[in-house]
């Protein structure tokens, strides 16, 4: 996850941020924005590739000034060779950029957070209790929830469950168990 903003801020994984200078924005949108041309909305693997299920979509996107250009390429980390090279192009030079950002980068932080939850049946470890004052999502679907928290709330989440990307396991006073894992919102979000 990479998201490069006009005033040359980029933020990998909403977790680390690199000032870019003007010039090299503006080479990043010129060379997306070549790499994009004429792609649909969401691209198609070349004929005769194999088709694969149940793997993330990859989106690329670039707003040149006329509006934000996306294209979803589903499957593209898993089958890139299925693709029209130009997508595998734009995919790599945002990947190095991220990486280059998670690599030189500080950390990023707002006071914006997205919890996100999942009830978890048999937990693989032994649980600790939720800790108090962590606000929990209203469930969107049947064994999951996500909202976006600012402020007090959001300072309290980060606070008390690790921001690592991972799922963390706890006991709620009910006995049930649920998996809580949050993100810092971009500035967009």
């Amino acid at each position: 996850m990479l998201a490069v903003y006009a005033d040359g801020r980029a933020i990998a994984v909403a977790a680390h941020e690199l000032r870019l200078p003007p010039a090299e924005v503006e080479t990043l949108v010129e060379a997306l924005d070549h790499d994009l041309a004429g792609q649909p909305a969401t691209a198609s693997p070349l004929p005769g590739s194999p088709r694969i299920y149940d793997v993330p979509t990859t989106v690329l996107g670039v707003d040149s000034g006329s509006g934000m250009r996306e294209v979803h390429v589903p499957s593209l980390e898993h089958a890139a060779a299925s693709y029209d090279a130009a997508l595998v192009t734009a995919r790599d030079r945002l990947a190095h950029l991220a990486d280059r950002v998670t690599a030189q980068g500080g950390n990023y932080s707002t006071d914006r957070v997205r919890l996100s939850t999942e009830q978890v049946t048999v937990p693989a470890t032994p649980a600790q209790p939720l800790p108090g004052g962590v606000p929990l999502p209203p469930k969107t679907q049947a064994r999951s929830g996500s909202k976006d928290y600012k402020g007090n709330k959001a300072h309290t989440i980060a606070r008390l469950i690790p921001g690592d990307g991972s799922w963390h396991v706890y006991r709620m006073s009910t006995g049930e168990h649920i998996a809580l894992s949050w993100r810092y919102l971009l500035p967009h979000e």
